[in-house]
């Protein structure tokens, strides 16, 4: 009888230190919440302060929210996680989410994870380390008021781009597209979505790190960049795009100096901003045609961003993937993306009216092609050589030889693949 009394009372005592060791049921915790500029922190932070918003689920939670400037983010992330001090909640860009994956926590099991409809095809090994919060297509905005001063229609193939940016240049009134390439990153909607967007272009990076020369004649990658750099020597930016940046290149469609600009969805916002509601009625979008004939399908690109993620070192693990839990589960996410004017993530979550849905919806032979980061042997390869896209646009825009420009590439990286490995 003593002997299972002792035990009972060794047992208990188990129970007791167990509890001790976990947190309090009521105990208040601060849940740390970083994001970086243009992924709507305004709304998260003031228009629909996402603690208050919280507080009213789960009081004992603080949500403390934090921005980094977009262009600083990356290397701030790096840092932090060098010093094991990452926010319990932070997103990754798709292009570096490999480069997290020995970081976060897998959210496999969440119900937040099997109602996101990009988050499997952005698992790596088997794994979800984080679940995007939006997708967003990438557009040109063009000044209607233009296109019919000139006469010009909505292009739907490569040719058809390049005649109504020669029509706009010739009218000697507008600069045709308005590139401020002096910011490398400006080049993006060209110099890294083409590859994806021409025919094998699907994870086109993953395929590169598994090729000894990817920037050969008939392979994707030069194929995008043969049609880009042909397309530069024409001068679209007009005559020194390496001399301005964004802030000009964004004033310049603004002031209806410029007909046209690329740039993703999140672009509407500074426009809502910048434009009085006569002058934005006048803008529209259309989809950059990439493909070289009316038969063939259109690709266009959907990019998932901003995947929140929990690193493995977070005390706060089971508070994150409760808010994280919450979030893609509430009416705030659905207010939050009506609020963005991108594309939902959840299965259910619809936004429907608007120029971005109506352009999607007319898409002739559409073909959705998502944008992934590429797995961790093109990484290694990108990260020995300084593989960079953005500056590769500048260098193009400037001028090169362009078979000698990607025979130098072919060699830069089958030397790199041999020194890796």
């Amino acid at each position: 009888m003593n002997k299972i009394l002792k035990n009972v009372c060794i047992g208990v005592c188990g129970l007791v230190l167990v509890a001790g060791c976990g947190k309090e049921k009521n105990e208040k915790v601060e849940l740390s919440f970083v994001t970086y500029t243009g992924t709507g922190e305004d709304f998260l932070m003031e228009i629909n302060d996402i603690n208050k918003a919280y507080s009213k689920i789960n009081p004992n939670v603080t949500i403390k929210m934090e921005k980094v400037t977009a262009t600083e983010y990356d290397n701030t992330m790096k840092i932090r996680n060098s010093a094991q001090k990452l926010p319990d909640v932070f997103p990754v860009r798709v292009v570096t989410l490999e480069n997290y994956k020995n970081v976060l926590t897998p959210l496999n099991d969440l119900e937040a994870t099997k109602l996101n409809k990009f988050a499997k095809e952005y698992a790596i090994d088997g794994n979800i380390y984080g679940l995007p919060m939006y997708g967003f297509n990438e557009f040109v905005y063009f000044r209607k008021s233009v296109f019919n001063e000139l006469g010009i229609e909505i292009p739907t193939t490569w040719e058809e781009f390049n005649q109504v940016t020669a029509k706009i240049k010739a009218s000697e009134k507008y600069t045709p597209i308005s590139l401020g390439a002096k910011d490398s990153w400006v080049t993006y909607p060209f110099n890294e979505f083409f590859p994806f967007l021409v025919s094998g272009g699907n994870d086109i990076w993953t395929k590169m790190g598994q090729d000894n020369e990817p920037f050969s004649k008939g392979k994707p990658f030069y194929e995008a960049y043969k049609m880009l750099n042909d397309f530069y020597q024409t001068k679209p930016f007009g005559d020194d795009p390496l001399g301005y940046g964004w802030e000009q290149e964004k004033n310049m469609f603004i002031a209806k100096k410029s007909a046209m600009l690329a740039a993703g969805q999140w672009f509407y916002m500074d426009l809502i901003k910048d434009l009085p509601k006569e002058e934005l009625e006048d803008v529209g979008v259309f989809m950059m045609p990439v493909r070289n004939s009316k038969d063939e399908n259109f690709r266009y690109l959907v990019t998932a961003e901003v995947f929140l993620g929990i690193p493995k070192y977070s005390k706060n693990q089971k508070e994150a993937k409760e808010f994280i839990n919450w979030l893609f589960t509430s009416d705030y996410y659905k207010e939050f993306i009506k609020y963005m004017n991108v594309l939902p993530t959840v299965e259910g979550v619809q936004i429907e009216g608007g120029i971005f849905s109506e352009t999607i919806n007319n898409i002739p032979n559409p073909e959705a092609v998502l944008q992934k980061g590429g797995d961790s042997q093109f990484r290694d390869i990108a990260n020995f050589i300084s593989f960079d896209v953005k500056r590769m646009g500048q260098e193009m825009i400037q001028g090169v030889d362009f078979d000698k420009y990607m025979e130098e590439y072919n060699k830069k990286w089958k030397e790199a693949k041999e020194n890796i490995q």
